[in-house]
């Protein structure tokens, strides 16, 4: 993964002053569980710290997509007419899944006629799949 290291630092001096000022406020509500001029339940602090731990997952999510995203637009798609997938798309959050062939699959014309019968049952298989 290419990264520009002028917004590489750039993003290391803001997030680190910003994580700075989330340590610290976590690290201010420590003293009043010691205090004794507060009172709380088992509940408020379960509360308090599910809160916190909801928004920290929450954010941590949002920076996890970015690699996700990354890895999705390397992923290789399928085009008919090509057999084995060779095209690769960029910056598609969407990706198709690559179907991997041996061989391309037989178009309408390339299918053998089938005789008429009485049955109108008709299966065609190809590399396991009916169709």
């Amino acid at each position: 993964m290419i990264v520009n290291e002028e917004k590489r630092a750039k993003f290391m001096e803001y997030a680190g002053k910003r994580v700075n000022n989330v340590m610290h406020d976590m690290q201010i509500l420590e003293p009043m569980a010691r205090s004794a001029a507060y009172d709380f339940t088992k509940q408020d602090v379960e509360e308090m710290f599910a809160a916190m731990q909801e928004t920290l997952n929450a954010v941590k999510a949002e920076y996890e997509k970015k690699f996700e995203e990354k890895a999705r637009s390397e992923k290789k798609v399928f085009t008919f007419g090509q057999g084995i997938p060779t095209a690769t798309v960029a910056n598609s959050v969407e990706a198709a899944t690559v179907v991997e062939t041996a061989a391309p699959i037989a178009t309408a014309t390339e299918v053998a006629p089938v005789e008429a019968t009485t049955t109108t049952d008709v299966a065609i298989t190809t590399d396991a799949t009916t169709f």
